[in-house]
């Protein structure tokens, strides 16, 4: 499925129909319709007459949304997908792991020119950003939730994100911890006393 696909001119990669970084040292392509999307891989057309230095030395990040705050780029997570060091006219990247995002960044490296004549990201449809049923959160990665915590339940998942889905549609829940060695989520009330403990294993989602 194709999620979004931006294209600055035509495929014709001439200065006048490719668009370049002066000021800026990335580029963004996101989904206007506030939805998030299991990215699988990105295509990007460079400049094939000339410079084909302009797209080298790149990352492509996707960034998945937190706290439904409308500045994804201060308090999202980032996450790389791709990084292509190599001068090249066309890539097709696929992502190194599964991505979660609602925005794709193409970000330079360095302070050289980055230009693009065209770029597709395709992934699969999840969920609309807003639903009422599951907020993606942003949460604590390397942390636990230790202290006076009520454990609400625990149970086997597949992810990160399904734990933070179980938390969220469960009304008293507050805190999703979710163990990337076990895959084991606890679900667990708002507590005071407890606090966040640096923990490698896991990853802390906090469902408002």
């Amino acid at each position: 499925m194709l999620w979004m696909e931006i294209k600055y001119k035509w495929m014709t990669s001439s200065a006048s129909t490719c668009t370049s970084s002066v000021l800026e040292k990335n580029h963004r392509v996101g989904s206007r319709s506030w939805a998030i999307y299991d990215i699988s891989h990105v295509i990007i057309f460079g400049r094939t007459d000339c410079c084909v230095w302009k797209l080298s030395n790149f990352d492509i990040e996707v960034i998945k949304p937190c706290r439904n705050k409308p500045n994804w780029f201060e308090d999202g997570i980032i996450q790389l997908c791709y990084h292509q060091q190599a001068p090249t006219t066309y890539l097709n990247a696929t992502c190194y792991n599964r991505m979660i995002g609602q925005y794709v960044r193409i970000r330079l490296n360095d302070l050289n020119i980055l230009s693009l004549c065209e770029v597709e990201v395709h992934g699969t449809f999840i969920r609309y950003l807003r639903s009422v049923t599951i907020p993606y959160t942003c949460g604590f990665q390397g942390y636990s939730y230790t202290g006076h915590n009520v454990t609400l339940r625990s149970t086997i998942v597949k992810s990160d994100i399904y734990c933070t889905y179980k938390c969220a549609i469960m009304k008293e829940c507050y805190v999703a911890d979710f163990n990337n060695k076990t895959s084991n989520c606890t679900l667990m009330e708002k507590k005071n006393g407890s606090n966040f403990v640096a923990n490698s294993d896991h990853n802390v989602y906090i469902i408002s």
